[in-house]
């Protein structure tokens, strides 16, 4: 790179709204991402592959709302649905013919499902998919994988991707409810060897499994997917895929048609709707029934939420799903992620830095070590100090993205990836020097 890049200054009515904002909302966030202290902006619009703060500063976005956006800001698409759909009614909470619709494009498209459900979020639906396999198995126990994102409900809130140890389940929060860490077993993702020891210890104890099947932005080893299948189908545990971030994005029916691994429970989300709040728990029949009002009380999981399929999140998933299975969106996205991938790691090549880019599909993360990283234990062993370095100062320059991943959307170009990388570049160099 030749020069600096351009660094986005905020001006005395941005800094008046940032603190504004520390007075009424906790942590002066919506959520639990906080941004790099200094560097603090407040978004007015988005458009395409760029947000625009208040002053009118454009920022190059791989965040994507956190993944949702797969199609990008204010797809024209997206935009003319919604407000079709507003001009018919914006809420029924009773039955929808569009909502049936989708429910059959959801059977068709995904392997695990034969029934659906829909929902409001992904927290919401690992929830539900949770409390189904306890209810028809009469099981309490559940087995997740240290570093996974299941939501922020009791039973999902612990090692996370961003928890500081992988000795214990450590909790993400206070306030969790007594007694869920002895129902809980947290083991290293892609050990297969130590969930097939665990169930063959104790067979009759687990009622899921719940894996993200690509995690973050890891990549599952060969025949470690089909392990957690042949060990579920073995014991009578439920196996569930937590695909709210790879469903829709890695094929038509998600990292589970991508891997040829079925699951009995799918948590579906965030792409489905091109950035709506609607989600999915869809799944085998003979799960999925219990969810029926009236049935045998025994193994009946309770569902109900006021916004489940309202008809902007189901009509915005139709034109989703219609640009990126159906006109072949998702090809693209994976043309685009693998193009990204290839150049970050030209960058740390050519700079002489010893880094590990992983990602599938249009996500990619990188790791400063020499390992390769297949789970949590070796992603924290690897150079954190320097990445978050590295990210304030791609933050600063006008790159917005969350520390650990980098989305790509439709919206994205390869000169989009290049301006990254230029930028990522310049901010590596800085930081060594």
């Amino acid at each position: 790179m030749k020069s600096q890049p351009h660094h986005p200054t905020r001006s005395a009515r941005h800094d008046d709204a940032v603190a504004r904002a520390a007075v009424v909302l906790p942590g002066a966030t919506t959520n639990s991402l906080t941004q790099p202290e200094g560097l603090e902006f407040v978004i007015e619009r988005g458009e395409g592959a760029y947000v625009f703060d208040i002053d009118g500063n454009k920022r190059l976005d791989f965040m994507l709302g956190a993944g949702p956006l797969v199609l990008g800001h204010a797809h024209p698409r997206i935009v003319d649905t919604i407000a079709k759909q507003a001009a018919k009614g914006t809420h029924y909470f009773g039955l929808a013919n569009r909502a049936i619709d989708l429910a059959e494009r959801l059977v068709r498209y995904v392997p695990s499902a034969e029934m659906v459900r829909f929902t409001g979020s992904g927290t919401e639906t690992t929830m539900h998919a949770i409390r189904l396999a306890r209810a028809v198995t009469g099981r309490k126990a559940i087995i997740k994988f240290d570093g996974a994102w299941h939501g922020h409900h009791d039973l999902a809130a612990w090692s996370m991707e961003s928890s500081p140890t992988s000795a214990v389940p450590y909790p993400e929060s206070a306030g969790m409810q007594d007694g869920v860490l002895n129902d809980l077993v947290v083991l290293p993702y892609n050990d297969a060897q130590a969930v097939k020891s665990l169930l063959e210890q104790d067979p009759h104890r687990f009622a899921a499994i719940i894996c993200e099947p690509a995690q973050r932005a890891l990549t599952p080893l060969p025949g470690f997917l089909e392990t957690l299948r042949d060990v579920c189908d073995k014991t009578g545990t439920v196996l569930i895929f937590d695909e709210v971030v790879t469903g829709f994005r890695l094929a038509p029916g998600g990292a589970q048609e991508l891997y040829g691994v079925t699951p009995d429970l799918t948590a579906l989300g965030k792409a489905m709707s091109g950035g709506l709040p609607i989600a999915a728990l869809v799944g085998k029949r003979f799960l999925m029934e219990h969810l029926t009002p009236g049935s045998d009380p025994d193994t009946f999981s309770f569902h109900c939420g006021t916004f489940n399929g309202f008809p902007i999140g189901i009509e915005t998933a139709h034109t989703t799903m219609d640009i990126l299975i159906e006109e072949r969106g998702i090809d693209r996205l994976t043309e685009l992620g693998e193009f990204g991938r290839e150049q970050v790691s030209r960058v740390f090549k050519d700079l002489g830095v010893i880094a590990q880019v992983t990602g599938v599909g249009p996500m990619l993360h990188y790791y400063f070590t020499e390992e390769t990283v297949t789970n949590q234990t070796i992603a924290r062993r690897a150079n954190t100090a320097l990445a978050g370095q590295i990210h304030k100062l791609i933050y600063s320059a006008g790159i917005y993205k969350q520390p650990a991943k980098t989305y790509l959307s439709l919206a994205h170009t390869e000169e989009h990836i290049g301006t990254f990388c230029d930028v990522l570049t310049w901010a590596t160099q800085t930081a060594l020097k």
